[in-house]
């Protein structure tokens, strides 16, 4: 049944019973004829039900409005920016108008939502095109480059690998975004320690190239998806590794993994540094969206990543996870 008839039923009901009630009575104590009794009440029926449904329509017609105005924007062409609810033709009752308020909210929430995701995938096009283009002069002028010895092409086959390993990072946290979208993570137990020790072995060669030592103390067991968090941790490393002098810990405890170094620390405040793209008022490289997928690993896993001090005298990013 219908909201309109609903309320049409409830207002009959209420006009017709008080006089149900009376008419029965005053027929009971006169002991008359009940012909006219009861040709009284169809008439009394009939016109509370014809009050009823004027009285609901009446009631109902901002809410028809504001949903023929819903319809009107499920329906419209065009870029969301300019979607805005149409003006009532009446000025709607205190319900209706926060109603509609709440739904104009809505519609500004959804657009800044649709912008920032714009501007994640503008700035996401811009740095994956950086690498490839300098990657795709690199190997033009390895082409005409007869006269480089081993040791220039050596060191031009170095820049062009480091140029397509970023462009490589970026895909990767990108797909891990994505998986975060397309599904929730699954939550299965983990060795935390042999994830580290499977991480370090991984980075051992680019640590040795920086001059760096690497390592890992601590047990603990935590819930998650191991894919998502290799990920996550892998961008916390190559973050550490960037701006580590001599030292990266991997500290391993129960629920958490905290990543060390002996850098000059955090430039900004986690919550910054973690926005993809960005690092205070100005466009960030793909370290931002390292932290930033990081983090949105972390909470979709039911933990966080929190900022620490550290004895090591530079940064501390702490990964905290549900227990067993």
């Amino acid at each position: 049944m219908s909201l309109r008839a609903r309320l049409a039923l409830v207002i009959a009901l209420l006009a017709f019973l008080p006089n149900l009630v009376l008419a029965l009575t005053l027929g009971l104590l006169g002991q008359g004829p009940w012909l006219p009794l009861l040709v009284w009440l169809l008439l009394l029926a009939l016109l509370s039900g014809l009050v009823g449904y004027l009285l609901s329509r009446s009631l109902l017609r901002p809410l028809e409005e504001l949903t023929r105005a819903l319809a009107y924007l499920s329906l419209r062409e065009g870029p969301v920016n300019e979607l805005r609810l149409p003006a009532p033709k009446e000025p709607p009752p205190q319900e209706i108008a926060e109603l509609r308020g709440r739904f104009q909210e809505l519609l500004g929430r959804l657009k800044e939502l649709l912008e920032a995701r714009e501007a994640f995938y503008a700035a996401l096009a811009h740095d994956l095109k950086t690498p490839l283009l300098s990657a795709l002069r690199a190997l033009e002028y390895l082409e005409r480059a007869d006269h480089l010895g081993r040791e220039g092409r050596l060191a031009l086959l170095g820049e062009l690998k480091e140029e397509l390993a970023r462009a490589h990072r970026l895909v990767e946290n990108l797909l891990a975004l994505a998986r975060l979208e397309a599904r929730a993570p699954q939550g299965t137990p983990l060795n935390l320690r042999a994830l580290a020790e499977d991480l370090l072995l991984r980075y051992q060669g680019e640590a040795r190239r920086r001059g760096l030592r690497l390592e890992v103390e601590g047990v603990g067991l935590a819930r998650g998806e191991r894919l998502l968090l290799e990920r996550a941790l892998a961008n916390l490393l190559e973050n550490a590794l960037r701006h580590a002098r001599t030292r990266v810990r991997v500290r391993v405890e129960e629920g958490a993994i905290t990543v060390e170094d002996d850098g000059p620390g955090l430039s900004l405040p986690l919550e910054v540094l973690a926005r993809p793209f960005r690092q205070g008022e100005g466009p960030k490289g793909s370290s931002g969206l390292g932290l930033y997928t990081a983090k949105r690993v972390a909470e979709a896993l039911g933990g966080h990543l929190r900022a620490c001090a550290t004895p090591l005298g530079g940064a501390g990013l702490r990964l905290e996870l549900p227990r067993r």
